[in-house]
């Protein structure tokens, strides 16, 4: 007869099914995750959106508010909501798109990069802390895996060159 590895919860003495559901392992994790980062960026008066935005924006892609509202699954009315604020806080700057003057170029400003360092120094000592007990090269197969899930899966960004 096979053995079986115990779940989670039967090693801490329970037996709770959809531990043995891979979606809700995945979903529960990075809901713990997020709300420790949240509450990590918050001493720095900071969101978990804001920081994905400064984060996005620090790529080399061209994007617009309808992009990164596509990009990372944000509402486009909180999402203009959210850059009227970074703008405000001096961390982006709308420019419009020579090609298309009603759509707006997101920058990140010299202070943006500078917010954005702090607040990336402060996820990835939560991202430490989380996965502590996973060794390094799983948790890099674990990023692999997960980058594999999600390869096809991101919407379709267009750049506005």
């Amino acid at each position: 007869m096979a053995q079986t590895t115990p779940s989670p919860a039967q090693t801490a003495g329970f037996d709770f099914p959809l531990v043995r559901r891979t979606g809700y392992l995945l979903n529960k994790a990075g809901s713990i995750l997020m709300e420790d980062a949240e509450h990590a960026l918050a001493e720095q008066g900071m969101r978990l959106r804001y920081f994905y935005v400064l984060a996005a924006l620090e790529s080399d892609l061209t994007l617009s508010q309808q992009d990164l509202s596509r990009l990372l699954h944000l509402d486009p009315t909180t999402m203009v909501a959210l850059i009227d604020e970074m703008e405000r806080a001096g961390h982006v700057e709308r420019r419009r798109n020579p090609a298309d003057r009603r759509r707006y170029i997101l920058r990140l400003t010299d202070d943006g990069r500078v917010a954005l360092e702090r607040a990336g120094r402060a996820v990835d000592a939560v991202e430490r802390d989380f996965l502590a007990a996973v060794p390094a090269e799983d948790r890099d197969r674990l990023r692999a895996l997960l980058g594999d899930l999600l390869a096809d899966r991101w919407p379709r960004v267009i750049a506005c060159e």
